[in-house]
């Protein structure tokens, strides 16, 4: 047998047998952890949007 022939099949065999591993461990394995909540609360001083001065009120120039 040829040894480019003997490397390809070892190599599709490995590839066959890590696929099913992944498959199994995926079917069969844990649970991934949920993301915890994200708590929310009130809005911070000095955060963005801050601080923009006296004309933010005013109109648009004309």
């Amino acid at each position: 047998m040829n040894t480019g022939v003997r490397i390809g099949l070892y190599a599709a065999g490995l590839a066959v047998a890590f696929g099913a591993a992944y498959g199994v461990g995926d079917r069969f394995g844990p649970e991934p952890a949920r993301p915890a909540p994200v708590e929310h609360s009130e809005h911070q001083e000095g955060g963005a949007g801050q601080g923009h001065g006296p004309d933010h009120e005013a109109p648009p120039p004309s």
